[in-house]
C-alpha cells in the first residue's frame, strides 16, 4: 500500500485515498468529505476494481489481506506477472473457438450467371454503335472466362437475349477458337427462355 492508493475500511463503512503514514501501523485516509481519518493499516484493504490490465508494470504487485471473522491474519503478495498470467488464461477461456465459427464451405462449382445485356454493363450507350456495344459484351465474356478457365466442372450461364442472335454467334465463335476445353449448350429454357447459353469448363 502506498500514498495515492484507494482503500476501503475493513471494519467500517467508507474509505478513500491514502494521504500519509504514521509509524508502521497507522495510515491517514482522506474520505469523500475531505477529512483525513487515521486508521489501523491492517483495517484497510486496497480497492482492486479500478485496476486495468495496462496499469500493471513489472515492478508492481497487489497485497491481499487474508481476513477470518473480521480479524486480519496475514497478507498475500501477488506479483504483476501472476496477475498478467491470470488475465491471459481468462482471455483464452473467454475467446470463442474459431473452428466452431468457421462458415460451412459453399459449393465452389455453383452455376455462375453473367448478364450480357448492354444496359446491365453500361450506364449509358450514348454515342456507341452496335459494334462498340458488341465489343463491350465480348470483353465481359472474355473477362469471365479468364476468371474461371482453370476451374474444371464450373458452369457459367451467359444471358444474352434472343434478338437476332449476333451476340450468341459471337460467343460460340470465341468458344470454338479460344476456349476449346469448354462445352456449350442452350441454358435451361424454364429458367432463361431462349436467350442464354451455358458453358462448362472441362
Amino acid at each position: 500500500m502506498k500514498i495515492g492508493d484507494k482503500v476501503r475500511f475493513l471494519n467500517a463503512v467508507g474509505g478513500g485515498i491514502v494521504k500519509r503514514f504514521q509509524g508502521k501501523d497507522i495510515v491517514y485516509v482522506e474520505e469523500e468529505d475531505g477529512f483525513e481519518t487515521p486508521v489501523l493499516l491492517r483495517e484497510c484493504v486496497l480497492e482492486l476494481h479500478s485496476f486495468r490490465e495496462n496499469d500493471f508494470f513489472e515492478d508492481e504487485a497487489l497485497i491481499y489481506p487474508v481476513v477470518t471473522n473480521d480479524v486480519p491474519e496475514r497478507e498475500i503478495l501477488i506479483s504483476a506477472a501472476d496477475i498478467q498470467e491470470a488475465m491471459n488464461q481468462k482471455a483464452k477461456v473467454d475467446r470463442p473457438n474459431r473452428k466452431q465459427m468457421m462458415p460451412q464451405q459453399k459449393n465452389t462449382n455453383a452455376i455462375v450467371e453473367v448478364d450480357l445485356h448492354i444496359n446491365e454493363l453500361l450506364d449509358t450507350t450514348s454515342g456507341m454503335n452496335h459494334t462498340d456495344m458488341l465489343n463491350v459484351q465480348l470483353e465481359k465474356f472474355r473477362e469471365t472466362m479468364g476468371q474461371y478457365k482453370s476451374k474444371k466442372g464450373q458452369k457459367i450461364v451467359f444471358i444474352h437475349g434472343k434478338g437476332e442472335g449476333v451476340l450468341r454467334n459471337a460467343l460460340i465463335q470465341e468458344l470454338k477458337t479460344k476456349y476449346k476445353n469448354c462445352s456449350y449448350q442452350d441454358a435451361s429454357f424454364k429458367e432463361y427462355g431462349f436467350g442464354a447459353t451455358m458453358i462448362t469448363i472441362k
